[in-house]
């Protein structure tokens, strides 16, 4: 799972020949869309439905504690709702003649505290997007090198193919984080909507159409590219063992061969 102090130096540790090559820039993100959030098949359990704000607090605890504070606040924003409506209903019941309930908006404190987490939630995104990125130029290099010289050495192979395979497992835990944090704002402003009489969802959700986390291209591109170059390095160890006349193992092959949709429910 990928530090948060910082994540490229938490691979380093594991895989000390991927440096950041001089020069690497940020990869651009391909134009196709995201595959989606978690289904609600992702939080039901033998016919059991499980509230969503249960399977956020498991998943963080489970999967992905050391990304808890960056995750969207669902519980304290279904507080503060359940606040403001109660602010709300003491204000109607006076007539409004409360100035300090009636005060401040309950639509705009909501937004503006939505907006606070959907800020933290996308510079998290893009923080782990732009170090990833430089690892994936690291290990594209290291593999040209591999294939221009025709190497035998497979036991370097095979660590590069471990290395690639935890890569490609980090992605898959940040498809996640983005689907749960995506799947909790939109359940809240639908909570939102409910408790106000309101139509805030759609034209929240149009506002934030443009943010990186909200689109992923960056992160399916990666993947994309990731699962390329798998692919690339699994052919060298075949042409390296057939040289060598040694049996070609892939370690952990399965999990670069799963696409974007699939392991999406795993790991969440």
């Amino acid at each position: 799972m990928w530090s948060t102090t910082p994540m490229r130096g938490h691979w380093l540790r594991e895989n000390p020949r991927f440096e950041k090559p001089a020069g690497a820039t940020k990869v651009q993100g391909s134009t196709k869309p995201f595959p989606g959030s978690a289904s609600r098949s992702s939080w039901t359990g033998e016919g059991v439905v499980m509230k969503f704000g249960k399977v956020l607090r498991e998943t963080v605890r489970t999967r992905m504690p050391a990304w808890s504070e960056y995750m969207v606040q669902y519980k304290a924003l279904k507080q503060l709702l359940k606040q403001l409506a109660e602010a709300q209903g003491r204000a109607d019941d006076a007539g409004h003649d409360d100035e300090e309930e009636i005060a401040d908006d309950p639509l705009a404190r909501f937004t503006e505290r939505l907006d606070v987490e959907v800020e933290k939630i996308n510079d998290f995104y893009m923080d782990r997007i732009e170090e990833g990125v430089i690892i994936l130029h690291a290990m594209t290099q290291q593999v040209d090198a591999l294939i221009a010289s025709s190497s035998n050495d497979v036991p370097q192979i095979s660590a590069i193919q471990r290395a690639l395979v935890s890569y490609h497992f980090n992605l898959l835990m940040l498809q996640s984080y983005v689907a749960l944090n995506f799947s909790g704002v939109v359940k809240i402003l639908k909570k939102l909507d409910k408790k106000f009489g309101t139509a805030h969802r759609k034209a929240y959700l149009e506002s934030i159409v443009g943010l990186p986390f909200y689109n992923c291209a960056a992160l399916g591109q990666v993947v994309e590219d990731t699962e390329t170059l798998f692919a690339r390095l699994d052919a060298a160890m075949g042409r390296a063992s057939a040289r060598l006349k040694v049996p070609c193992a892939v370690p952990g092959s399965e999990a670069v061969e799963a696409r974007q949709g699939a392991p999406m429910a795993q790991s969440v």
